[in-house]
């Protein structure tokens, strides 16, 4: 156990409350560092709005650990927070999710409560509210937790609750994310692009698979934010154009939803490098030799 946000009187495990200065290594610092803030965020996200039942677990927890991701990643360096929060989900929920134990981060069922504090409730339930966060923008996501604790101070609540307030409060239509709460495994996410010198055209093409896990062997879509930008030869952001949208800066959040979507950007001078971003599922991204050397030079990969 590492700690408990009971109401008023938080109770800590005395290794991630107590350090000594001679003997406690960076990481002891920065795990007390985020154990404490994730126990202060739940006074928000867990008491004053709590859970109708056991089965809303992720809503206060998945919740929480973004929170205290996001905490962490701003009081010291983001980027070596997202490489650590991205290879635990590597190291130990894409496996979990791969094997017999394989669960939505909103279980159906269980048969002892302790069975529903996984990697897949916390960390798999933090990535699903980074989903959000991503398609929001930090603007939009803020918009949506004001009006999530607005309407529910003081209620006991649902997922389906959170994802109304995070829609309602951006116009947003929200509902492939739904789908997360209720299916289990690891979507891979196939990305392969192509680009047209006669008409200036490159486009985008998505194709998502999710392999049958224990109790549910068919499997939906879901929705993957694409985070995408196109790098001239030097590195230089592009303007882009996207075809049905117009103009839409020099990055875009593409929505994959379906088992295959097609994203063509028009105006394009030259051929160029994608950067793309990732969330929860696996990304395979199909790339010529010379494409990839120019993503090496650049480093334009990232974890969002």
């Amino acid at each position: 156990m590492g700690a408990m946000e009971n109401k008023s009187l938080n109770i800590f495990n005395s290794r991630l409350v107590l350090a000594d200065p001679d003997s406690s290594t960076d990481l002891d610092y920065a795990r007390i560092e985020g154990v404490v803030a994730h126990e202060y965020f739940h006074n928000w996200t867990g008491n004053r709005v709590t859970c109708r039942d056991w089965f809303q677990l992720t809503l206060k927890e998945g919740l929480t650990v973004f929170r205290d991701q996001s905490f962490s990643a701003d009081m010291n360096s983001a980027p070596v927070k997202r490489i650590e929060d991205v290879a635990i989900l590597r190291a130990s929920q894409f496996s979990e999710d791969a094997g017999p134990m394989a669960h939505p981060i909103r279980p159906d069922s269980y048969i002892k409560m302790d069975n529903f504090y996984t990697v897949t409730v916390y960390e798999k339930g933090a990535e699903i509210i980074r989903l959000y966060h991503t398609l929001l923008g930090p603007e939009g996501y803020r918009k949506g937790m004001d009006l999530y604790f607005k309407r529910h101070d003081g209620q006991a609540v649902t997922c389906d609750d959170f994802l109304a307030a995070m829609a309602d409060a951006n116009g947003e239509d929200l509902s492939g994310i739904g789908k997360w709460y209720s299916q289990a495994g690891t979507p891979t996410l196939m990305v392969s692009t192509s680009y047209d010198a006669a008409k200036k055209t490159f486009t985008i093409n998505t194709k998502q698979t999710t392999p049958p896990t224990n109790g549910q062997p068919d499997k939906l879509p879901v929705l993957i934010p694409l985070k995408v930008g196109l790098l001239g030869p030097d590195g230089t952001d592009l303007p882009l154009h996207l075809e049905g949208k117009g103009d839409v800066g020099t990055s875009t959040v593409l929505r994959c939803d379906d088992t295959a979507n097609t994203f063509t950007f028009t105006d394009i001078e030259v051929s160029e490098v994608m950067s793309v971003g990732k969330g929860p599922s696996r990304l395979h991204w199909v790339l010529c030799y010379s494409c990839l050397c120019s993503v090496c030079k650049l480093g334009v990969l990232s974890f969002i």
